[in-house]
Parts: C-alpha cells; sequence; structure tokens
C-alpha cells in the first residue's frame, strides 16, 4: 500500500516527531510511504530509511499554489492512502484525492482550541470521505462540539514514544549532559517553542513570586528550550519579562537541540505549563526518562500526571505555576527517584510505538478497503 504523507516541515515540534516514529517504524513489507513537504529543513536528524521526499517549496507554510503542486503529485503517485497533519493540509488532502479520483485522506489533529477557520474547513470538508485521527479526547471532543463531527468517525490514536532513546542517563552520562547545559542546582526545563500557547510568561512570573517570597531554592535555574517561529512577537515578550522581572541569572533560554532525549534525562524536572495542548509529545518524553513533570490541566487532559510521576497542576496562572513549582522543589531526591520510575514505567505501558503504529496502519487499511 502507497502511503503519501502531506507535513509542514520536520522542523522541532511533537506532531513532526510522530510522523518520523510513524515513517520509521512503518512495516515496509506492508506499505511504501513516500513524504510531500513544505519545508524540507529536519530538525530531527532521523533516519527514515530509503523514503522519497516531495519538495513542495513552501516554507512558510501550505497556500493555494502549494495545493496544486499536492494535486499534480497525487496524480502521478496514485497513493493509495494520502496522510495529512494539521490544517489546511487536511482540507487540502481531501480536496486533491477528490479531484485526483485517487485514494483516500487520513487526516489529522492535533491541538485543542482550534482556530475558527480551522473548524470552519474540518466542518466543511470532512464529508469527502476517509478518516480523522486525533491523539488526545480533548480534541475529539472539541471537534464533535465546534465542528459537529460525530465522535464515531473520530480515531483516537495516542502517541508513541521510543522508550530505547528516551530513557534514563547512567550517572556518570547525566553528569556529562548537566556540566554540558550548565545545570549546576535544581534545574526544571520548559520544552517547546516560544509561543503563547507554552505559557513561558507565566512561568517566569511564577519564578520572579517564589523568589519574591524566598521560596526559590539556592542554585535553581529555569531553563526554556525551544525554537522560535517566524515573526514570531511573543519572544520578544518573553525576554523583556525576564528582564524586567529581573530573573535573568536563573531563567535563560538555549537554542532547540537535536538530542532532546539527554536534555530531558539531565533535569531534574519538566514544566509543562501550557494554555492549550493535544496529547503532548514532550511530558511522555520526559517521563520515559525517568524525569517528573510538573503540568497544567490544559496539557495533561489525558491524565498523564498525578502526584504519583510529578505535580499536576490546579491550573495555569502564574500562581498555579507557582504553587506547583514550590511543591515540586519540596520533594526529596529519593522522592524525585521514586516518581521518575514510576512514571516511566507508565508511560511504557501505555504509550508504545508499536501500538501507535498498528493502530495507524489499521486506519489505512479500513479506508483503503474499496
Amino acid at each position: 500500500m502507497r502511503v503519501l504523507y502531506f507535513v509542514s516541515s520536520f522542523e522541532q515540534g511533537g506532531a513532526e516527531r510522530q510522523v518520523a516514529e510513524l515513517v520509521r517504524n512503518l512495516p515496509r513489507e506492508r506499505f511504501e510511504p513516500h513524504l510531500a513537504v513544505c519545508n524540507t529543513r529536519n530538525d530531527f536528524a532521523y533516519d527514515m530509511g530509503a523514503v522519497s521526499t516531495i519538495d513542495l517549496r513552501a516554507p512558510l507554510g501550505p497556500t493555494p499554489k502549494t495545493f496544486l503542486s499536492l494535486l499534480a503529485h497525487v496524480r502521478t503517485l496514485r497513493p493509495d492512502v494520502v496522510h495529512a497533519y494539521h490544517d489546511p493540509q487536511n482540507a487540502y488532502a481531501r480536496l486533491a484525492v477528490k479531484m485526483a479520483r485517487s485514494g483516500a485522506v487520513v487526516g489529522s489533529l492535533r491541538c485543542t482550541r482550534l482556530p475558527s477557520r480551522t473548524i470552519r474547513r474540518e466542518r466543511w470538508t470532512h464529508g469527502l470521505g476517509g478518516a480523522l485521527v486525533v491523539n488526545s479526547v480533548g480534541i475529539r471532543d472539541e471537534l464533535e462540539r465546534r465542528a459537529n463531527i460525530r465522535r464515531e468517525r473520530i480515531d483516537v490514536i495516542e502517541n508513541g514514544v521510543d522508550g530505547a532513546r528516551f530513557a534514563p542517563l547512567s550517572t556518570s552520562d547525566r553528569e556529562r549532559a548537566r556540566a554540558r547545559w550548565r545545570m549546576h542546582g535544581p534545574t526544571l526545563v520548559l520544552p517547546g517553542r516560544i509561543a503563547r500557547q507554552k505559557n513561558q510568561i507565566a512561568a517566569i512570573r511564577a519564578v520572579a513570586m517564589l523568589r519574591a517570597r524566598g521560596e526559590w531554592p539556592d542554585g535553581a535555574e529555569l531553563v526554556l528550550a525551544g525554537r522560535v517561529e517566524a515573526h514570531a512577537r511573543y519572544v520578544r515578550w518573553v525576554d523583556l519579562a525576564i528582564r524586567a522581572l529581573r530573573v535573568a541569572d536563573v531563567v535563560r533560554r538555549i537554542e532547540p537541540v537535536r538530542d532532546a532525549e539527554n536534555l530531558l534525562a539531565a533535569a531534574d524536572g519538566v514544566l509543562l505549563p501550557s494554555r492549550f495542548e493535544g496529547l503532548p509529545n514532550v511530558v511522555l518524553e520526559s517521563l520515559a526518562c525517568g524525569t517528573p513533570a510538573i503540568v497544567s490541566p490544559e496539557a495533561n487532559a489525558d491524565a498523564l500526571v498525578d502526584d504519583g510521576v510529578g505535580v499536576a497542576l490546579r491550573g495555569s496562572g502564574a500562581r498555579d505555576v507557582a504553587d506547583g513549582m514550590r511543591r515540586f522543589f519540596a520533594t526529596s531526591r529519593a522522592q524525585r527517584e521514586a516518581m521518575g520510575a514510576r512514571g516511566r514505567a507508565s508511560v511504557l505501558a501505555r504509550f508504545d510505538v508499536a501500538r501507535m503504529v498498528a493502530a495507524t496502519c489499521a486506519v489505512y487499511e479500513r479506508v483503503a478497503r474499496p
């Protein structure tokens, strides 16, 4: 079965990592994967095997011209399935398959609080056929409520984590990794792109609150690790907040890293105070690395974190984040190690890559069936 994946890029991000894992682990005896990407940049440095790649030459994202290029390639390649990720890719793929009269479409959405334009396009084009895959029950429920798509027409396939890659480091390797990123005291890492969704400013304000109350531990630090989106204004507000709140000595930004697994495993804890999420890959990856996570309710819709494996925040505001960090720092090293062990065990049991791949392949075979 020939499968064409239509994605924006393989820049750093949870959805992009899941596509890479899927393509890398797709059973080659049953499936022939191809990629159509708007931007050929690959932040993962993944070896996805001998996969043909079509460069749609749209570095800023899909446009109507991109749609025409996709349509031409669908007519030439004649895939059995086109698997699109995000909006407007889903709508473009459905229209292209309909016009080319070839194959079936699997659309994917990976986040809650979808823009109104996305909801409209899903409502208008979902009826063209195929399947719609989401990675969280929260997204499914939102689509049912806002786009009037019946839940039985939405497949929930949770993310998969490579437990061999994302794993605890040996004592010596962890010490080297901490030295590399200058982690000298208790260190929290907030991974993810610098954007309002990820809520870095609330975390910065929370640090300032704890310092003002004398509750920020000596030598502790918050590291913001993520890419800056093109034309992003939010990063300027983040940098301004760090300076204005006088926390530059304990809060710093670093560039995205290719070996994110080492960064997560080196940290004492991972913080994700997001305003909205689907199923956050980075929480699964941090738990797989044996690193406890501190997460907002919006990042915990699928019950990833409880007090046994981290700290579940009461909200995503600065006061809630401050309270969660205070509770985390109050735990002992032995307690955090026990949290890490429980977190890794729970992730490996529930979020195996093989399970994600098998469930997705079952969707391909269902929609491609004549």
